[in-house]
């Protein structure tokens, strides 16, 4: 009996093998049905044209398979029916793998077919002119030739040259340059700043009461710290700019105070350095001396060389309003390369005696201008003069401007030659203390300073109608919004009465009402 069982389900199995249902039908398919691939692979031949022809398949072994099988099974020889049974599936399986080869071969041979169609229709020949030779012609295409790659030999470089970093060593010697020179011009400036110090401290003392401004400003250190006589106080120049440097003194008769500019070159600038190579500048003294006003007379006096003097009209407004006549320098004795310019002939002469012209021709070549106003008036911003509605107080200054000598002696020779000049400046400020003019001459000065005075208010005309309608504009304004505010109703009923009985007031013609008295 168990064998018997054991047969039985072996055909069970193999049945179930051969007859496996297909997915799209609920019929059970038989081992025939196999035919029906080749079957739809012949509908696909008619569509896409003609292709290699598969081999016949032999179906007669799987025919002579169930005689066999039946064979075994009636004679009973369970080992010899199982043998088959292997057999059989072996050649089934090996069936299944020829067709499916023979299935690829025939879909990748399509695929070709269809890419050489679709190129033959894409290519245009008037597209392509030239290229015919190299179109394809058949259904395979033929291997195209590769181009050679041609590979560029580089050079391996161990290390750079320094010819590589030419531009950042003309960028770094330039750098380095620009502090040197900084630093060597800076230090130039405060040596010379030292050293006139140093040679005219001891007038200064003799003549002021106060040098310095007593550290009410930024003092900033020179290379030397210069002490007075007494081991006070350290004295030294204010510092505007590494080129500009001041000193204040005060406590003198006659003087309100006196400002010591030095304005040297821009050493310390390398770019400017060689602009003066085209143009040429000088170091400058300047001393302004302002003083006090009841100690100087009115009048307007300047004596330069031409270029300050013609400078010094554009600069200074009343120069050029008070001495709009320039005269050569040889009319008064003087060399010719001196201007004059004096709102009062007397002037001049009260003021350049011998001595002064004697020490003036000594020192032509330091000498650029001296300048002598009763209406000196600091430079105004373009922008503020427009707003200014009232002439500023003038003042009396003098201002005096030497040049430094250029010859490359060392900075303590050239500031001793500069010392006469120093004494110079205050010898003029005694004598402008005891100069008074003439009464006829005081006479032409008031007027001059009258009609300055005159053209100043016309020329502001239009400025202060103008600041006088905009504060009336304001008061109107705060009067209506103080009416407004008002939570009173019968205060503000009072206060609108008021205003209107002053506009009607305003509109009014103005009569003057006469009295007069009956017989």
């Amino acid at each position: 009996m168990r064998p018997l069982l054991v047969l039985a389900l072996i055909l069970l199995f193999i049945a179930a093998v051969q007859g496996k249902p297909n997915e799209d039908e609920d019929q059970p398919v038989t081992v025939n049905d196999d035919d029906d691939d080749f079957a739809e692979f012949d509908e696909e031949e008619l569509e896409n044209g003609p292709t290699t022809k598969a081999p016949p398949i032999d179906t007669t072994a799987r025919d002579d398979v169930v005689p066999k099988s039946r064979e075994s099974t009636k004679q009973g020889d369970s080992e010899t029916a199982q043998q088959n049974v292997r057999e059989e599936a072996k050649e089934f399986d090996e069936d299944d793998a020829k067709v499916e080869n023979e299935e690829d071969v025939e879909d990748d041979d399509d695929e070709a077919r269809l890419e050489v169609e679709n190129d033959r229709e894409e290519y245009d020949p008037l597209e392509f002119e030239g290229f015919e030779e190299d179109a394809p012609t058949g259904a395979g295409r033929g291997v195209s030739k590769q181009p050679d790659l041609k590979i560029a030999e580089v050079p391996i470089v161990a290390g750079r040259n320094w010819e590589h970093y030419m531009v950042e060593y003309l960028l770094t010697g330039c750098l380095l340059l620009y502090l040197i020179w900084y630093a060597s011009g800076k230090t130039t400036n405060s040596k010379l700043c030292d050293a006139w110090l140093a040679s005219n401290l001891d007038i200064l003392k003799n003549q002021f009461s106060l040098i310095g401004d007593e550290g009410t400003s930024k003092e900033i250190q020179t290379s030397e710290s210069i002490l007075d006589g007494e081991g006070g106080q350290g004295l030294q120049f204010i510092k505007e700019a590494d080129h500009v440097f001041s000193l204040w003194c005060s406590g003198r008769l006659h003087v309100e105070g006196m400002i010591v500019t030095l304005k040297l070159k821009k050493r310390q600038d390398l770019i400017n350095s060689f602009w003066r190579i085209i143009r040429p500048t000088n170091d400058q003294l300047v001393l302004r001396v302002y003083m006090e006003k009841e100690d100087m007379d009115t009048f307007v006096l300047c004596l330069g060389k031409k270029s300050a003097t013609a400078r010094l009209q554009k600069e200074m407004t009343e120069l050029g309003a008070f001495c709009p006549e320039r005269k050569g320098g040889e009319r008064f004795g003087m060399s010719p390369s001196f201007n004059v310019s004096a709102e009062l002939a007397e002037s001049f002469a009260a003021i350049f005696d011998q001595k002064v012209i004697a020490v003036l021709e000594q020192y032509e070549s330091e000498v650029e201008y001296l300048f002598f106003s009763d209406q000196w008036t600091p430079k105004v911003d373009e922008t503020q003069k427009e707003k200014q509605l009232k002439r500023p107080e003038p003042s009396k200054v003098l201002q005096f401007c030497f040049n430094l000598p250029k010859d490359n002696r060392s900075p303590v020779e050239v500031m001793e030659h500069m010392r006469p000049l120093l004494q110079l400046s205050l010898y003029l400020i005694d004598k402008v203390n005891r100069y008074r003019v003439s009464r006829e001459a005081k006479v032409k000065a008031e007027k001059n300073r009258q009609a300055i005075q005159e053209e100043f208010l016309k020329s502001t005309h239009a400025q202060r109608q103008e600041a006088a309608q905009q504060r009336r504009e304001d008061k109107r304004r705060e009067e209506k919004k103080k009416i407004q505010e008002e939570e009173d109703p019968e205060k503000q009923r009072k206060l609108e009465e008021k205003d209107y009985r002053r506009e009607l007031k305003k509109r009014g013609p103005k009569v003057k009402a006469i009295k007069v008295k009956s017989m």
